[in-house]
């Protein structure tokens, strides 16, 4: 009977002792009711931190007459004596933002509500105005040294092939301007039997191979002799003036042009 009674008395003191060391469970807003995450919560007695998570909610190990602090960045610190009724629900914990205090502005400018003389106090000083003349001045002033240029060193360069040969075309183009300058004629409109006895020396004296390689045959050249005629006025130009070199210049100029709209590649490939 004695060992009976002795046992029922350890169990209700163990009943006893676990009741008083149970955990809190809680939930932390603010004003507004919003949920406050990563809020420090801190057991006094048992020096045990714990965070809110994302939804504001915590739990941490107490018993009754435990002190909780609670701190959050932006708010001020709540301190919380938990008692027996605590444990029986969730705590509710609001916590009170801050209050920022703003500087104090002090305006030095005091108006007069006289508008002349409170819109000269809107001016800079004197001596900001004779600073920006300066300035102004300076940088109108042409510069005492050579400014630097941004340019490729000498061993860096890419060759220049061209360099030293002559250019032939051109060479071609000068001379045939020297030569009508010594020897030039009242230049007139050629009539059709001039214009005919002009095409027949420069067939004559014209490389047609040049052309035969792109396909033209006679008669194709003959069209295109016309065609550089009327671009340039051959005849009208050398009929009485004939410079060979000026004459193969200009044919080789106008062909140019001449090909871009004529293909002869189907004659050729066909003869």
């Amino acid at each position: 009977m004695k060992i009976k009674l002795l046992f029922l008395l350890i169990t209700l003191f163990s009943i006893k002792v676990f009741s008083q060391s149970e955990y809190i469970l809680g939930t932390i807003t603010n004003e507004s009711g919003d949920k406050l995450p990563n809020a420090t919560i801190y057991n006094l007695r048992t020096d045990q931190v714990v965070e809110s998570d994302k939804m504001g909610n915590f739990a941490i190990q107490a018993k009754a007459s435990d002190e909780l602090r609670i701190v959050r960045q932006g708010y001020e610190r709540k301190l919380i004596s938990l008692t027996s009724d605590n444990f029986s629900k969730s705590l509710e914990i609001k916590l009170t933002t801050i209050p920022q205090e703003i500087e104090e502005v002090k305006l030095s400018f005091k108006p007069t509500g006289i508008l002349k003389k409170d819109v000269t106090r809107l001016n800079p000083p004197a001596k900001v105005v004779a600073l920006n003349g300066a300035m102004n001045n300076y940088m109108r002033t042409p510069l005492n040294e050579v400014a630097p240029k941004a340019s490729t060193p000498s061993a860096f360069k890419q060759p220049d092939f061209a360099a030293g040969q002559l250019n032939l075309m051109k060479l071609a183009g000068a001379i045939s301007g020297l030569v009508g300058k010594a020897t030039s004629y009242p230049k007139t409109t050629a009539d059709y039997s001039e214009t005919q006895e002009f095409y027949k020396r420069v067939k004559s004296v014209v490389d047609m191979r040049y052309y035969t390689e792109y396909g033209l045959d006679e008669y194709d050249f003959d069209i295109f002799l016309a065609y550089a005629d009327k671009a340039y006025d051959l005849a009208k130009n050398y009929r009485k003036n004939f410079n060979k070199v000026a004459i193969e210049f200009k044919l080789k100029e106008a062909f140019t042009e001449y090909i871009k709209t004529h293909s002869f590649s189907k004659k050729q490939s066909e003869g």
